[in-house]
């Protein structure tokens, strides 16, 4: 929002919810942070869905879509093209959000380094084997009924793999998010890339 939109992510007031539920999401602990930043909890009895639908906050960020999207007139989504807006992203910064990180305890890794290799090999295995059976269109994988034509399409946009794995093909993504960490106040100052994960041998 900061660097593509132009929004000055200081001036606004967070409140902290399940999007549709009361009460917090999941048992968030608020960082230390750098700099200081208007975090509010929830503490309404109303979920967030049900205080954007009611004009008492202006949006929702998050991963799950509000009740109120489509059953209140004045609940829309940001922008109706976010499909051709998320192409255009990827294109222009080559950035697609990581979904998950996986974390390897330090004393077990320096006993036994092999491990993270291992870990490495079997989760590469283990999406090389879920892409291969969501590609065979004589019985679809799952209930999409494009999901032939997503999977074309995907492929035009990332060149075949929208979830690679490894630090290079990564790369814009994480130093994106380390940049922004350091301009948000969740760190002091950018952290090299290759300090951040364990070297895998073979």
């Amino acid at each position: 929002m900061q660097h593509d939109l132009g929004i000055d992510l200081s001036g606004i007031e967070w409140v902290q919810g399940a999007v549709n539920e009361a009460g917090s999401y999941g048992h968030p602990s608020l960082m230390p942070l750098l700099k200081p930043v208007k975090i509010t909890p929830n503490t309404t009895g109303r979920s967030l869905s049900d205080l954007l639908e009611a004009g008492e906050i202006d949006a929702i960020v998050g991963s799950n879509l509000p009740r109120a999207l489509g059953r209140h007139p004045d609940v829309v989504r940001l922008f109706p093209d976010f499909r051709t807006r998320e192409h255009d992203y990827f294109r222009r910064t080559r950035i697609f959000p990581i979904m998950h990180l996986i974390v390897i305890r330090k004393e077990l890794y320096e006993r036994h380094p092999f491990v993270a290799t291992s870990l490495y090999a079997a989760f590469c295995a283990a999406r090389d084997w879920a892409w291969q059976k969501m590609r065979y269109p004589g019985t679809l994988r799952y209930m999409l009924p494009w999901l032939p034509a997503d999977i074309e399409e995907i492929d035009a946009l990332f060149g075949g793999d929208c979830w690679p794995y490894g630090v290079e093909p990564n790369r814009s993504t994480l130093e994106a998010l380390v940049g922004y960490m350091a301009e948000q106040g969740l760190i002091a100052a950018p952290i090299p890339i290759e300090k951040l994960f364990a070297t895998t041998y073979g």
